[in-house]
């Protein structure tokens, strides 16, 4: 077991340590369980993401379904981290915690990990018992735990905004990839900031001209999840995105459906409430009032098109108010892995990853990826 900074000592470890990761190559048992998606995403895509060492923060349920896709595409090194214990409400969130194992009231890191053990033996995976020191603790713990154990991507799951903010600025400072995400019954969101400087490789669009073009690199700049969301320059336009501007304003009315803004507003308010009452809501009606008219704020703020949007949904206000804190196992499987997937494409480095806020509605059948306060990338 490899010891961990502030003498956190590891829960446990799988017998395939890190020495598959310390060989530079593939191995033939690699090579034979990640077959086809060697095929599908090349030799050196797979050889970064075996590389890489990943950090989940939370075990609420989100994070169940991302790392089930993450351990069977064959990341390097997996570290779980909750302080939480499991409760009956937890088992209906996911498969990490059985009923049957007595997993009700231990620890959750401690509960999954035999789960999450028997899906690649080849991945080295260490738990804690903590959240310490992302929760509480000081931004230069925590990019000093970035550092020592050689996090290249952050995933927190279900964590409140502000909590979210500190770490992801942690994480800017150490360099590590930061992915934030949640969900809300039927609605959720995953959130990515890839550092001031993310490179990757996509495959070129085939012209009259060249009908093969190949490969071809962007380099994108990514903000941080406080400056993405910074209200400072929404009087400009979508076509400013790059400088703030609101992704919204002056789009037409049919750009504006495509757009589907009004899950967006729903997830923004409920943030506001949550930052005001330091708690998401109970179902109150008083609570539903508070978010709509945060919402309806924000609406006139971002500059919506009022023919496409002439007030915020109200039916889904009245669900975040009612359900923002229960889990919908559809919501968690849809999102869950297209966090993973897109947590894979980063670590890749192959294909363009979210930019940089992705949004669904799950009943509605609705995802929308939004750029904040970023531009479109430019060739490397």
């Amino acid at each position: 077991m490899t010891q961990l900074p502030n003498d956190t000592q590891p829960e446990a470890s799988t017998s395939a340590s890190a020495q598959h990761q310390q060989n530079g190559h593939i191995t033939e048992d690699e090579a034979s369980l990640y077959d086809r998606q060697i095929r599908l995403w090349g030799l050196e895509a797979q050889n970064r993401m075996r590389s890489s060492t990943v950090l989940i923060l939370s075990l609420r349920g989100l994070a169940h379904e991302t790392i089930k896709n993450l351990v069977l595409a064959g990341i390097g090194r997996l570290i779980v981290a909750d302080d939480s214990t499991v409760t009956q409400e937890d088992l209906g969130s996911g498969f990490l915690f059985r009923e049957e194992e007595n997993a009700v009231g231990q620890n959750r890191t401690k509960a999954a990990l035999p789960q999450i053990s028997s899906l690649n033996p080849l991945v080295s995976l260490t738990a804690l018992e903590t959240l310490q020191p992302f929760i509480d603790g000081s931004e230069s713990e925590i990019v000093d735990f970035l550092k020592r154990e050689k996090v290249d991507v952050i995933v927190a799951c279900d964590l409140p905004k502000s909590q979210l903010e500190a770490i992801d600025e942690a994480a800017r400072k150490a360099g590590s990839m930061f992915y934030a995400a949640g969900t809300y019954g039927f609605y959720g969101y995953v959130f990515a900031d890839l550092g001031e400087s993310y490179e990757h490789v996509y495959n070129q669009k085939a012209t009259p001209e060249n009908s093969t073009p190949g490969l071809a690199k962007k380099i994108l700049s990514y903000p941080s999840f406080n400056q993405a969301l910074s209200s400072t320059n929404w009087g400009k336009p979508a076509i400013e995105a790059d400088q703030g501007g609101s992704p919204y304003r002056g789009l037409t009315k049919n750009q504006t459906r495509d757009a589907a803004p009004g899950i967006v507003l729903g997830l923004l308010a409920l943030w506001e409430f949550e930052n005001i009452n330091s708690a998401l809501p109970s179902g109150e009606e008083i609570q539903f009032a508070q978010i709509k008219e945060i919402a309806e704020r924000l609406r006139v703020d971002l500059g919506i098109n009022a023919r496409s949007l002439p007030s915020v949904d109200e039916q889904m206000i009245q669900h975040l108010a009612n359900h923002a804190t229960q889990f919908f196992p559809p919501t968690l499987a849809v999102l869950g892995g297209l966090l993973a997937q897109d947590v894979l494409r980063a670590l890749s480095r192959k294909d363009r990853p979210i930019v940089n806020l992705l949004s669904v509605d799950t009943m509605g059948g609705v995802g929308v990826v939004g750029r904040w306060n970023m531009g479109d990338g430019v060739d490397a």
